[in-house]
């Protein structure tokens, strides 16, 4: 008897994870979160399983808008409900449960000068929908904070976002400071470039191994680049 409650019990769970990647994929606010609560008032979902979920749910959102599905705007709501999500699962700021073995490290950050961070939030969401750990340095970046931060973590790669023309001139002074203590940090971190002021030819300019202006297109380059380094490591 109480073998089958506890799989009826599992089995409503389960249906209300289903319900919730499900309403996070149509970017249902109201359902997405009211689901959220269920789950974490009857105790039968974990923290872990809820995130996973909803991480799971932002990866199709992410496909849907590769695919011209969703516009930009979808992106960004999918983002600002996981962060509502885990308002709810985790509301004291406990550091983030673990949820899927990480794919890769990155390190993101808006070069100095700069302060726009709409398209570096978007982005990260992006990454982190699929399975990767995102450090966020934040806006008006120094090549020095990168540096630092990239010799404390040791990122599988390093993006530099910019939307302003005095961004490429910082982006390339942060370029240029990773590549010169490379010695120093043991390795050579990938740095792509993201944001409206680049380009293949600010790419070139700037040293950069890779450039983006779109957040789907910058995941797979984040992706293969990640494989690169570990088809190295291996060696």
């Amino acid at each position: 008897m109480w073998l089958s409650e506890q799989l009826r019990a599992n089995q409503d769970s389960m249906s209300r994870l289903d319900e919730l990647h499900e309403a996070l994929v149509e970017l249902d606010e109201d359902r997405t979160l009211g689901l959220t609560q269920e789950l974490i008032d009857c105790g039968e979902a974990t923290p872990s399983a809820i995130l996973t979920t909803c991480q799971q749910a932002l990866r199709v959102v992410g496909e849907r808008y590769e695919r011209q599905e969703y516009y930009l705007s979808a992106l960004i709501m999918a983002g600002e409900l996981f962060k509502e999500v885990l308002h709810l699962v985790q509301p004291h700021g406990e550091p983030l449960v673990s949820l899927e073995e990480p794919v890769g490290t990155a390190v993101i950050g808006t070069v100095a000068g700069d302060i726009h961070d709409i398209g570096k939030n978007m982005f990260i969401t992006s990454l982190q929908s699929f399975g990767f750990r995102v450090i966020d340095l934040g806006v008006d970046v120094a090549p020095e904070k990168f540096l630092e931060e990239v010799r404390q973590s040791k990122p599988d790669v390093v993006g530099l976002s910019g939307l302003i023309a005095l961004a490429v001139e910082n982006m390339k002074q942060t370029v240029e400071v990773l590549r010169g203590a490379e010695r120093q940090l043991g390795y050579r971190p990938p740095i792509v470039l993201g944001g409206a002021v680049v380009n293949s030819r600010v790419c070139r300019y700037c040293g950069a191994d890779s450039w983006s202006t779109d957040a789907m297109e910058g995941v797979r380059i984040f992706q293969r680049l990640v494989q690169a380094q570990s088809r190295i490591s291996r060696r």
